[in-house]
């Protein structure tokens, strides 16, 4: 079950640090999993001061909101065929007209003996 929390979201000091290092020139050419390590030591290296002032700065940065949706206004309608049902296709008729005479064969027989009739129909249509 799903539980609504209101906890602020906020960011903390080692993902501000990651942000700030982003455009860092010495980690720019490496792949996404040096880079996450280089980062890491990175941060490890930082004296206590410097920490501080990153968690000051994380503190004083605008802690992440989640969007509220936007509910949908409804707009102007598709008109369709007016909801009727389509005109059957020759094929379906055809179907049919012809399925009752192969009654004795089982269903997929049944279809690919119509399906024959069909195809030998339009040949000699043409």
């Amino acid at each position: 079950m799903l539980r609504v929390s209101r906890l602020s979201l906020a960011i903390g000091t080692y993902s501000l640090f990651m942000k700030e290092q982003k455009n860092n020139p010495a980690l720019k050419g490496l792949p996404v999993a040096k880079r996450g390590q280089a980062t890491a030591k990175l941060y490890r290296e930082l004296s206590v001061t410097e920490r501080e002032e990153l968690a000051k700065r994380a503190k004083a940065a605008p802690s992440a909101t989640r969007k509220k949706s936007v509910p949908k206004t409804k707009g102007k309608e598709k008109v369709t065929g007016g909801g009727g049902k389509r005109k059957a296709s020759e094929y379906t008729e055809f179907v049919k007209s012809n399925i009752s005479k192969y009654s004795n064969l089982p269903q997929r027989e049944r279809m690919t003996a119509v399906a024959k009739l069909w195809k030998q129909q339009k040949q000699m249509r043409k």
